[in-house]
């Protein structure tokens, strides 16, 4: 595949938000709600929204070209290897509580119950690998998806129904007493414009798009007042309901579509100093994401462990640290780990 600097920029910028994602989520559902902690949490989880959507919207803008040569071999080699990687990883998760309870209190405490939730978790996978499910579905889906991104007309249609599907008539009608037409709608079993496929499809989409410059300006200024939105809307609701509420910052939401369209968009027309689009360590860096993607939720939970938690320290200072040190932990490890003879290719997916 042909590496693109701004795309491989803007993977590496997705991945982080990720891990800032997790690390400023860690403890958002056991602080005060009211308190400052909780109001600098909601804020760093905001600026991530968009790092899903966008991981989704980067593997359709380059599966998804019509014009790129289509091989069987090689679409079905993808499937197996992403499959593959999905039970490596699973496996590591899932039995590594299981192996650590043994090692330190004999393999005669681990008990049939703690084997059984092992192999739960193995065919399930840890909570962060539903991307994997969805992804495989979509590369299950290539075949068709491909022939309806030959036409940008049709490609645009379906956009159009995705989004008055799932942000319309899913997200909004149930909250105006719409509760009639969604049934009526539910009962056509239009289940495929309900998931993510619109991010997956809308990343070639928008990669087709020529948006003028005051389009795009318009663009920035909704996805900003849609960052500040999720913000502004999550702490006020959180607050009045005296609940944990992330409705907000969930992908189903207009808001986090625009947030991630703007981003998107943004990184589709910036200009990149040579000395970056053409240097080593942005491609290298994009190689690794999804080893990173993968790994860092075993380092938050690790630290968590031994007392190293963002609320042990000033959340506005321990958070960015935090997210700094396992990203660059788990970058580099991965980068190790692509050397690797065969075995490489699996855990990062290259």
């Amino acid at each position: 595949m042909r590496r693109v600097a701004k795309y491989d920029l803007l993977r590496i910028v997705a991945c982080f938000s990720i891990v800032l994602l997790h690390v400023s989520s860690s403890y958002w559902y056991s602080v005060d709600i009211n308190g400052w902690d909780f109001a600098v949490m909601t804020i760093y989880n905001s600026f991530t929204r968009f790092g899903v959507p966008v991981f989704f919207m980067l593997s359709g803008l380059f599966l998804l070209d019509p014009e790129k040569e289509f091989i069987p071999g090689k679409w079905a080699m993808k499937l197996v290897k992403l499959a593959g990687g999905f039970f490596i990883w699973s496996l590591f998760y899932a039995f590594q509580s299981v192996l650590f309870h043994g090692f330190k209190y004999g393999w005669g405490s681990v008990s049939h119950e703690m084997w059984s939730d092992a192999v739960s978790r193995l065919i399930m996978g840890h909570g962060h690998m539903w991307f994997l499910w969805d992804l495989f579905g979509f590369y299950l889906l290539l075949p068709v998806l491909r022939k309806v991104c030959e036409d940008i007309r049709i490609l645009g249609y379906f956009l159009l129904l995705w989004v008055i599907v799932r942000f319309g008539i899913v997200t909004i009608l149930p909250n105006v007493g719409g509760g009639m037409l969604l049934a009526t709608v539910t009962n056509m079993h239009m289940y495929l414009l309900t998931g993510y496929i619109g991010y997956f499809l809308g990343g070639y989409y928008l990669s087709r798009m020529d948006i003028p410059r005051a389009g795009r300006y318009l663009l920035y200024i909704l996805g900003a007042g849609s960052l500040v939105f999720t913000m502004v809307k999550t702490i006020s609701d959180c607050r009045t309901s005296a609940t944990y509420d992330d409705h907000w910052l969930l992908p189903s939401n207009l808001n986090v579509l625009f947030f991630s369209i703007a981003v998107f968009v943004f990184f589709k027309h910036v200009r990149l100093p040579r000395k970056i689009a053409d240097g080593k360590w942005v491609p290298a860096m994009a190689k690794c994401s999804f080893f990173v993607y993968m790994a860092h939720p075993f380092f938050i939970e690790k630290l968590n462990l031994l007392g190293i938690k963002v609320t042990a320290y000033p959340v506005v200072i321990s958070i960015p640290v935090m997210t700094v040190g396992i990203f660059a932990v788990a970058m580099s490890l991965g980068w190790i780990a692509g050397k690797v003879p065969v075995a490489g290719k699996w855990i990062t997916f290259q």
